[in-house]
């Protein structure tokens, strides 16, 4: 038994402690802003480029990426402040602004503001009647401007 007992002693000894596998599991309790987009009628806004700004640092995006097939995207903000995020796909989109509180505090659901809607279809009743004069007059300036010299040009005779 003795014999047992040392031989045993000896190989644990022996034995290099990589046979042996540990896991070390931790979790870091982290803020994260899951983005949804979708377009009016409901579909959501698959593969959207998404760009989203730091507070501190506004002109350039810190974090790029797409949407999901569901329109989500999601991100772990670093610092509290201002978040500016940017979603477009195919000249459809818009900006949100995401208040992120400071670390220890919450950020409830009723402070997260979403930021005045850009629209991103255009229509004419966006418009004033003058704009819409002048546009009008802009056009029609254009093309008699383009008739006039394409007319010129064909009575020149070349000699």
């Amino acid at each position: 038994m003795k014999m047992v007992l040392v031989s045993g002693a000896v190989l644990g000894w022996m034995v290099p402690k990589a046979l042996a596998h540990g896991v070390d599991l931790r979790y870091e309790p982290q803020q994260v802003i899951r983005i949804t987009a979708k377009y009016d009628s409901g579909q959501p806004l698959a593969d959207a480029r998404v760009q989203v700004f730091a507070p501190d640092r506004p002109q350039a995006a810190v974090i790029s990426g797409t949407t999901n097939a569901q329109g989500e995207f999601q991100f772990v903000p670093d610092r509290p402040g201002q978040w500016q995020v940017q979603v477009r796909q195919a000249g459809h989109g818009g900006w949100l602004t995401i208040p992120v509180a400071p670390q220890g505090q919450t950020t409830t659901a009723a402070a997260i503001a979403v930021a005045p809607r850009v629209p991103t279809t255009l229509s004419l009743s966006q418009y004033t009647p003058a704009q819409i004069t002048v546009m009008v007059l802009a056009v029609l300036w254009g093309a008699i401007g383009t008739a006039c010299f394409a007319w010129s040009r064909r009575r020149v005779e070349v000699e």
